[in-house]
């Protein structure tokens, strides 16, 4: 691979600019194609090493910290693992992956950590990672001493004694989930897991989570049935934990959401014509879209679907919970190298579909 030849086909990079710079190419999963000498140096270790690692090896946060540049097309900061070395790093995607520029790497100066806005978050997420038995292990308390108490095992109870330890036993298993779910999403975006990909059978896999799920739908008057295209490729190369993760978050905002109604999950692999028109650059993919002809979304709905931060001050902070949720979904989605995207017809349906090299 040439690297200079890629660079000089975009005008998106100003080489003459960027090849003083440190400069690292790597590959849509993150693993590192080309770097110059430079880089080389800011990473303290041998071009050879750097050509068999991943660029999450180096960087905190990985391939999260390198989408965010590429999304915001702004310079962000990137901090060097297990050291107090940062980086003002932008990034561009081109042909089969990214190049990445540490500018000024050479003079980089400290980052102010109570000033910058992704390192406080971050430290923020570690730091309620770094709680979780701490805020879960009270709540599984109230938990388990309702329950037991509603089942009689504490002794008799008067009629509406019972009714508020039936109130205190649920709310306190919704506050159970929804810190699971918080922690999951602090979690997705501080990038702890990076994806193990192997081969598995992706059909499988779904059919799998849609049973586990039967508990969630069992009483409702919901059809859910899982379909693929002839000739759709089952064999695919990702993390099985992480897509797992993936589709049951998804499957419980839409049991969670409906009582009724036809529930579909469809497999396909998109044309060249489809990833055109959604601006995908050209591969092999697959898509897992799941629908429901019960839940119908507003504009409104939409506009705040994967942002919890955007949506806990709006009239629809009701569905805060929802847009964790699927802000982790997002995460993790990025993770696998793919995307995710909404869509819904009045009257019709919603489907959540998954993209995934």
């Amino acid at each position: 691979m040439d690297i200079k030849k890629i660079l000089f086909k975009t005008n998106s990079i100003d080489v003459e600019k960027s090849l003083p710079d440190a400069i690292v190419f790597i590959s849509k999963d993150g693993r590192i194609q080309w770097v110059n000498d430079l880089a080389a140096d800011i990473f303290e270790t041998s071009r050879m090493h750097l050509l068999t690692s991943n660029i999450s090896d180096f960087i905190e946060t990985g391939l999260n910290i390198v989408y965010s540049a590429i999304t915001s097309n702004a310079q962000v900061i990137a901090k060097l693992n297990d050291k107090e070395t940062y980086f003002d790093m932008t990034a561009r995607e081109i042909e089969d992956g990214y190049v990445l520029d540490f500018r000024d790497a050479q003079n980089s100066t400290p980052v102010n950590k109570e000033e910058d806005p992704v390192i406080i978050n971050r430290e923020k997420n570690n730091f309620l990672l770094k709680l979780s038995n701490d805020l879960k292990s009270p709540i599984q308390s109230i938990v388990g001493f309702s329950q037991a108490m509603s089942d009689g095992l504490g002794g008799s109870m008067s009629e509406q004694q019972e009714k508020y330890i039936k109130i205190i036993n649920k709310n306190s298993v919704d506050l159970m989930y929804f810190i699971g779910k918080l922690l999951e999403f602090s979690q997705s975006e501080t990038a702890l897991k990076s994806p193990e990909k192997k081969p598995l059978d992706v059909v499988s896999l779904v059919n799998s989570v849609v049973k586990f799920n039967e508990q969630l739908y069992k009483g409702k008057e919901i059809n859910i049935s899982v379909t693929h295209e002839d000739g759709f490729k089952k064999t695919i190369n990702t993390d099985t934990d992480i897509l797992k993760n993936i589709l049951q978050d998804i499957l419980e905002v839409i049991f969670k959401s409906v009582d009724m109604g036809d529930v579909n999950v469809n497999l396909y692999n998109p044309t060249e014509e489809f990833l055109s028109s959604k601006n995908i650059q050209s591969g092999v993919y697959t898509i897992i879209s799941l629908s429901s002809s019960a839940l119908l979304l507003s504009e409104n709905d939409l506009e705040c679907m994967f942002d919890p931060y955007k949506i806990v001050d709006s009239t629809n902070r009701k569905n805060v919970l929802r847009a964790m949720v699927l802000a982790s979904v997002k995460n993790m989605v990025q993770s696998l190298g793919g995307t995710i995207w909404v869509e819904s017809q009045i009257l019709k349906n919603t489907s959540f579909n998954v993209l995934i090299p």
